[in-house]
């Protein structure tokens, strides 16, 4: 039989978590060769996700309600979330909540859910100019366009200068600066105009 962990913290709501299951995975680009197994050059790491289960518990039906609805907020408002158990996990989301009631607890539920690792991007929204408000007057903010065709980048090759390493530079995926110029990756001349952006 497994033993409580304990208390843990979901953005500061006190969880009873019995197991913790994390993943640390990693994905290895390879490139195929004439001969032998393919090379790799680098890895990229996934999202970490953690698995919760556990239960959740309060002395009155409301203080448990007031729980489960703030975590179905976290969840469907896509709350950054903050979680403390046998380790501390940062900018992770919360999804999968689910609970179930079970006749050896009386004052709450069991639950599962996980936790994923994510980046806030930042919209592209614009607001509008301000402007003095006339009876006609009717604009409202508009997203920026994207289909405006901006000028392609460039970058000269120097000594150690890498897909990756360009990729991060420029901000852009390396994968899509070798399709653009087509060089293998352990033979990119030194001093080509290569298109980064």
């Amino acid at each position: 039989m497994s033993e409580l962990i304990g208390a843990s913290r979901i953005n500061n709501l006190i969880i009873h978590v019995i197991k913790e299951d994390a993943d640390f995975d990693v994905d290895i680009p390879t490139h195929k060769v004439e001969k032998g197994i393919p090379l790799s050059d680098h890895v990229e790491r996934k999202p970490r996700k953690v698995k919760l289960s556990g239960k959740l518990i309060r002395k009155t039906p409301g203080e448990l309600e007031s729980l489960i609805n703030k975590l179905e907020k976290i969840e469907t408002a896509g709350t950054p979330v903050v979680y403390e158990g046998r380790r501390i996990y940062t900018n992770m989301l919360l999804h999968g909540l689910s609970i179930s009631a079970n006749s050896s607890i009386i004052n709450g539920y069991e639950f599962i859910c996980t936790l994923t690792e994510v980046r806030i991007g930042k919209t592209s929204y614009v607001p509008p100019k301000r402007k003095a408000v006339t009876a006609k007057s009717s604009n409202s903010g508009r997203k920026q366009t994207q289909n405006k065709k901006q000028s392609p980048i460039y970058h000269i090759v120097k000594r150690g200068d890498t897909y990756i390493g360009l990729g991060k530079k420029y901000n852009i995926k390396w994968q899509q600066i070798q399709k653009w110029n087509g060089y293998p990756p352990r033979r990119i001349p030194i001093g080509v105009k290569m298109r980064v952006g």
